[in-house]
């Protein structure tokens, strides 16, 4: 990192004529890279390191201030300078400045300079005294080219089948945890042993095992943040951030979240904790069904301990050969045919790993980019293997893939120490911050794509094993990641005095540039002068408070983040951080407005305001920041109604996701943007949405103004107006101007209320994703149907449209006679995945036109269609080979599919084609006219749902033969399709659920039925029916009735446990109180839901019991356990149990 440093301030030192480095002083900068090997295990060169370190940060200070004021002077004395000239004031700038107090700036900085090449020599001669190498030792990634591997699949797991069987059987005997509620078990493993690993497989594993209702996983770290964990928990379970105050409701709302609930949670990367927090935790998770796991993993067999682990399992190094597995698979990837050149050698640096599955990893996507065997044995005589970790938690391979990596990743993979250990790493965000730190290099005229580049230097680290743990997008690539716990030792001790985690007050570093806090309102923060980069803990919403009146301490900040900081009002002071480049202060949802001192950031780059939705207004000089903000993220202001006039001339920015034509300023003393303003934003990239496009509807001639055809690197586009009838004339002219490039991807287009939508939608060949919201007006789609990328395809509202057919597909109807004679085939919708069309009332005919020569739709894979109540005949379905789900809902009309079924060509009919061979999933809802389904739907149907349809399910001659899950709505009759099929019973048939039905008994041939395991009844008013009718599901897990009146006194007053041939957990909810029901509580002994009658609470672990389980002596009696009688208002008083120490209670 200190090379990469060091070297570009002097080159931009360098570019002051008047300041010379001669090139043999540039020279001696070499022996950093020596020094940086060896300063891990000698102090005085790591001294010696930190001082080369401080120049050259102290001269880079000395340039960007210089930089900066030099431009504010140019700014003043000629105040209209527009973008492009201030950008070239910025290149030329040490030319430009003769002309402003040359005599006086020179001097000055010549002063500094010459005191810095001092302090350089000074620091140099040292170096004679550690016997520093000047010869290069870094193994070069040439230039900044991409590196061209695929990403490894880093998370296959190699030796490690026996653990993961011994953990596993470990989980699911019962016999192992007995007497014990909640049991935990603990992998114990040093660093880099793969146990995250390791539990991801078991937790996969047991996923589809089906035992247990709910899985969460919590990275835990260090330190050990009790209500974090909890909220963690609570969020994976219910879904939502708890809003909570107070440990005591915290503890009660994770204790009710898991209450009687089988769940299976996973607690990874235990460091350390407090014995009383634990008990607390445990307390609380104590409230699952009996029977749930927690897993841990942990470096300290002490830890799983004191945990009370019921089993500790110690997870041991790799073999030999599993390793040499490991390894191979990813040095080799995809080149194979090069293995016996160097196998031998490769066996040899792979027993170097020592088993480490962590050390194997990275030294192999190392090894990736050797391509001699002098390389290869280069690295096995290396001196980094001798290195010992001293007990600094790294390990020599990740040292020695550190030093093989080019000057340009080190920095950034270091700046990476800023975050706490096990925290996410997003993508775009790191990539703005190692901008704002100069690592991607130099902004220069504004049309650098610093961004690429850093996302190109993102993907090299991730490839080369630094990251893990991978978010991935639609497009396979990747958008965030995290670190591992060892690489975050390694970098953290190569930057332990410039950038420090914070977790308590006081800072242990005078030398501190990068800093992260807990809390930001710490006094002995604003201390620290030197201070680059200030951040909260990411993740800590609403927990962190921000000492504002002390920014002004901090002039040389380059990135501040006060994410969740609760901030109200910004202070004006701000604009003294004259320095800074990256500004995030999202999610303050109380901000209502910025300083206009912000505008004085001359070096802004970015600025994210995602969020702040009660922020009103933009600066009004925002026009000022036009040579160097590149990104202004305003995504979630949903207050914000209008943009500042000079948001135009911002013709660096990148990200800009939502732009407001014209709109409003309250006070009215304020000019708004017009659509020209977006003519010079042609850097925009990612996603745009335009509001209140309407205002160009007024005067069409402004439609063109935006350039959109210019903006090649935008991908997504929102064109929102509104319906406003007085300028539907003008809408079709103004949509006509507003054409994009053709590499945009996904187009949506809401309240367009012209006839006619314009035929450039259909030249967009990258387009994959086309959404058509609110289109009263329109009458007829444009050819859609040839959009060659197109894979989503969402039409709403489109009230007008009263047909699709050829001209939606984009061919003439003579085309497939034509085809006929033996032309190409043509085909329509050629990637198109899903469709959705919905709330086109007016919608008569739908023409599918199956003939040889097209094809129609071969990859569509979910069809949805909603609220087409004119149409009266789907078309013939059979013919989409791909389609897996299918949604037919709210159809009035739909009364007969299209007879005339699918012409099979003659090659079709020799192969005996299976027709809807992969349809999966058929719902059909409110289609009270239609009679039945085709027969061919069922080749493959697992999921039935039909809701309110009685002609359908009275005249269904069967159901599916393979059907998994079944759920009927609505019934009005007790004859079901299942008398109609009685050659087998639905061997498969694991979920059944009848809803708002009108019938009083179970449906004829329900006895039939013998695999079901979950049975759902709602709002079913007069359905009865004893436990002794479910005695044939001998496989039943759960039974839920709700909305079910005589249900819920059946199965209040039954004894289940002795009519049944097995215990299964029974659900039951109503709307209607009952005195004599405890809704939504069950017991955690039986399961029984809702508990009826008297209710008893353990005083010392929240379980709540019946009376039958009360009277039962247990382990709450055996263990002392206190109880407190809860009554509902029909109780009558009862004795506690004998054994029941409780007192004054009856």
């Amino acid at each position: 990192m200190a090379d990469a440093l060091v070297s570009l301030v002097l080159e931009n030192l360098v570019s002051i004529s008047f300041v010379e480095i001669e090139e043999k002083e540039r020279q001696k900068l070499t022996v950093l890279q020596d020094a940086e090997a060896k300063q891990v295990n000698d102090g005085a060169v790591k001294v010696w390191l930190e001082e080369f370190k401080d120049i050259a940060y102290d001269a880079e200070d000395i340039l960007d201030e210089w930089n900066t004021k030099s431009l504010i002077r140019s700014m003043q004395q000629h105040p209209d300078l527009n973008a492009s000239v201030i950008r070239k004031v910025r290149s030329h700038l040490f030319y430009l400045i003769s002309c402003f107090k040359p005599i006086v700036i020179r001097h000055d900085i010549g002063n500094k300079i010459k005191k810095l090449n001092e302090r350089l020599a000074g620091v140099h001669k040292k170096k004679e005294s550690y016997n520093l190498s000047e010869n290069l030792s870094e193994i070069q990634i040439n230039g900044h080219r991409r590196i061209t591997s695929d990403l490894v699949d880093a998370g296959e797991i190699y030796g490690r089948v026996g653990d993961k069987d011994v953990i596993l059987s470990k989980i699911l005997d019962e016999s192992s945890h007995c007497n014990l509620h909640v049991s935990v078990i603990s992998i114990v493993g040093t660093g880099g042993f793969g146990k995250t690993a390791l539990a991801q497989l078991i937790l996969q594993q047991i996923k589809g095992l089906d035992k247990f209702e709910m899985h969460i996983w919590v990275c835990v770290s260090h330190p050990f943040n009790l209500e974090k964990v909890v909220k963690e928990i609570i969020e994976q379970v219910e879904g939502i951030v708890p809003d909570i105050l107070g440990w005591q409701a915290l503890h009660k709302k994770l204790y009710d979240s898991v209450r009687g609930r089988p769940f299976f949670l996973v607690l990874d990367d235990v460091w350390s904790y407090s014995s009383n927090e634990w008990r607390q935790l445990k307390q609380a998770l104590d409230g699952g069904a009996n029977g749930s796991r927690i897993l841990i993993t942990t470096r300290d067999e002490t830890v799983a301990m004191m945990m009370d682990s019921s089993y500790t399992h110690l997870l041991g190094q790799l073999s030999d050969a599993d390793c040499w597995s490991l390894f191979k698979r990813i040095t080799f990837s995809g080149r194979e045919d090069i293995l016996y050149k160097f196998e031998d050698i490769g066996k040899a640096i792979s027993k170097k790993c020592d088993g480490v599955p962590l050390a194997a990893r990275v030294v192999a996507n190392l090894m990736r980019f050797k391509r001699t065997r002098q390389e290869w044995r280069d690295v096995l005589a290396s001196d980094i293997w001798a290195v010992e970790e001293n007990g600094e938690g790294f390990l020599p391979s990740i040292l020695l893939s550190y030093y093989a990596l080019p000057s340009y990743l080190k920095s950034c993979l270091m700046y990476c120490a800023v975050l706490p250990k096990g925290a996410d790493i997003e993508k775009e965000e790191m990539v703005k911050l190692w901008m704002a730190h100069g690592y991607l290099g130099s902004n220069g005229s504004g049309s650098a794509d610093l961004e690429m580049i850093g996302r190109e230097y993102f993907d090299n680290l991730a490839k080369l094993s630094f990251f893990q743990d991978f978010k991935i997008d639609d497009e396979s690539k990747i958008t965030g990641c995290k670190m591992h716990d060892r690489v975050h030792d390694f970098v953290q001790l190569l930057t332990r005095n410039e950038t420090i985690i914070l977790e308590e007050e006081k800072v242990s570093s005078v030398k501190v540039r990068h800093l992260c806090a807990r809390d930001l309102n710490w006094s002995s923060i604003y201390e620290q002068k030197n201070l680059r980069t200030l951040r909260s803990f990411p993740g800590n919403r609403g927990n962190s408070t921000i000492a504002l009146e002390l920014l002004h301490q901090l002039p040389r900040l380059r990135a501040l983040s006060l994410r969740y900081c609760g901030i109200q009002k910004l202070p004006s002071y701000v604009g003294s951080l004259l320095l800074l480049r990256y500004l995030d202060l999202s999610d303050n949802c109380e901000l209502v407005e910025l300083p206009e001192t912000i505008c004085n950031l001359l070096n802004l780059q970015t600025l994210d305001l995602s969020g702040c939705k009660s922020l009103i207004r933009l600066p009004k000089g925002i026009a000022k920041l036009s040579s160097s903000l590149r990104h202004l993220c305003i995504k979630g202001c949903d207050d914000l109604n209008y943009m500042p006039l000079g948001v135009g001339q911002l013709s660096c920015l990148r990200t800009l996701e939502k732009f407001i034509v014209g709109g409003c300023d309250k006070e009215g003393k304020e000019k708004v943007c017009t659509i020209g303003e977006l003519q010079l934003l042609n850097h925009l990239e990612g996603h745009l949405e335009i509001i209140w496009l309407e205002e160009v509807a007024l005067n069409v001639s402004d439609a063109a103004q935006p350039e959109l055809k210019m903006k090649e690197k935008l991908r997504s586009l929102n064109m929102n107006f509104s319906l406003e009838e007085e300028v539907v004339v003008g809408m079709e002219g103004a949509l006509e101007g507003l054409q994009p490039h053709a590499n945009l991807e996904k187009l949506k287009i809401q309240h367009f209320c012209g006839m006619k939508l314009p035929d450039w939608i259909s030249s967009l060949s990258n387009l994959t994703e086309l959404t058509l919201f609110g289109l009263p007006q329109c009458l007829q789609l444009p050819a859609l149907g040839m959009l060659a990328s197109l894979e989503n395809l969402d039409l709403y509202g489109l009230k007008s449209v009263k047909s699709l057919g050829w001209e939606l597909y984009g061919v003439e109807e003579t085309l497939g006679d034509l085809n006929r004679s033996g032309s190409e085939q043509v085909v329509i919708f050629p990637k198109l995945k899903k469709l959705k069309m919905s709330s086109m009332p007016n919608l008569e005919e739908w023409d599918l036109p199956f003939q040889n020569g097209i094809d129609f739709f071969p990859n569509l894979s979910e069809l949805i269609i909603d609220q087409l109540k004119g149409l009266q005949i789907l078309p013939s379905l059979g013919k989409l080979k791909s389609l897996e789900n299918l949604e037919l809902s709210d159809m009035d009309g739909l009364s007969e599919w299209e007879e005339k079924m699918v012409v099979l060509r003659k090659e079709e009919e020799e192969e005996s084609c299976i027709i809807m061979p992969c349809l999966s999933k058929l719902l059909i809802k409110t289609c009270p006219k239609l009679k039945i389904i085709p027969i061919y739907f069922f080749h493959a149907l697992r999921d039935l749902e039909i809701c309110n349809c009685p002609q359908l399910i009275e005249m269904q001659p069967s159901l599916p033969p393979f059907l998994e899950k079944l759920t009927l709505g609505y019934l009005t009759s007790s004859l079901l399709p299942l008398l109609h099929n009685n050659k087998h019973n639905y061997p498969n048939l694991n979920y059944f659920e009848i809803s708002y039905s009108s019938q009083s008994s179970l449906p004829q041939g329900f006895n039939l039925l013998t695999s079901i395991r979950h049975l759902k009844f709602s709002n079913c008013k007069f359905l009865d029916f004893k436990p002794d009718d479910l005695k044939h599901l001998t496989m039943l897990q759960q039974l839920e009735a709700s909305n079910c009146p005589i249900l819920t006194k059946r199965f209040r007053k039954e004894d289940v446990s002795s009519s049944s041939s097995h215990s299964y957990k029974i659900s039951i909810e109503s709307s209607q109180p009952d005195v004599n029901v405890h809704i939504g509580i069950w017991c955690d002994n039986c399961e029984v839901n809702p508990i009826v009658g008297k209710r008893y609470k353990c005083k010392d672990c929240y379980d709540d019991l019946c009376e039958k389980c009360y009277i039962t002596v247990n382990q709450h009696h055996r263990q002392g356990h206190k109880f407190d009688l809860i009554p509902n208002r029909g109780d009558s008083s009862v004795f506690l149990h004998p054994d029941d120490p409780s007192e004054g209670t009856s």
